[in-house]
């Protein structure tokens, strides 16, 4: 089962990479939307990391997209926090059509993957390639292609110290610092 859902993910990320337009490198201090996809354990933090976001990229909007083995009773699904969990996907290990077309509908500047390196890797990718956005970050996975960004950073790392990484990087290839 596990290889079918495997064949059928990485069909669909083969498709993405075919269209995948030339990636943007967002003006950082233009009020940018940016995404992060965490996992349940990061979200827990999302009003730090929200905090950490705001001070460094003055942003626009950010949005959560979390993957969670249940949806948070005390958090609604609003356009700041979109879940996904293991019911929304179909037995082919594809999303389901409405939960897709709920992605699909989402447009960002940024894309970021803050996931440690070990989960799913291959989920997370087929997550963000149905997700309008013109610059894709991660932090150490293998695909390099898929990502616009691919920055070296330790398992261990804080999500908040990546942010701040993130931030370091951009302002380097912007030629802001």
């Amino acid at each position: 089962m596990k290889a079918i859902v495997r064949f059928n993910r990485r069909r669909a990320i083969r498709e993405f990479l075919k269209r995948k337009k030339q990636c943007i490198l967002p003006d950082i201090t233009g009020y940018p939307t940016v995404a992060l996809l965490l996992d349940g354990e990061q979200f827990n933090r999302h009003k730090e990391i929200e905090a950490t976001m705001n001070r460094l990229f003055n942003l626009k909007r950010l949005t959560f997209v979390t993957c969670v083995n249940t949806q948070p009773q005390d958090v609604l699904q609003s356009d700041r926090h979109f879940y996904i969990n293991n019911d929304d996907f179909n037995f082919w290990g594809l999303l389901k059509k409405d939960k897709k077309e709920s992605l699909n509908s989402l447009s960002f500047d940024m894309m970021v993957d803050m996931v440690h390196v070990g989960d799913d890797m291959l989920m997370n990718q087929y997550i963000m390639s149905l997700i309008n956005n013109t610059f894709r970050v991660t932090f150490g996975h293998q695909c390099t292609s898929f990502y616009d960004l691919v920055i070296d950073s330790k398992k261990e790392d804080d999500v908040l110290k990546r942010i701040e990484i993130l931030h370091d990087y951009l302002s380097m290839l912007l030629g802001k610092r």
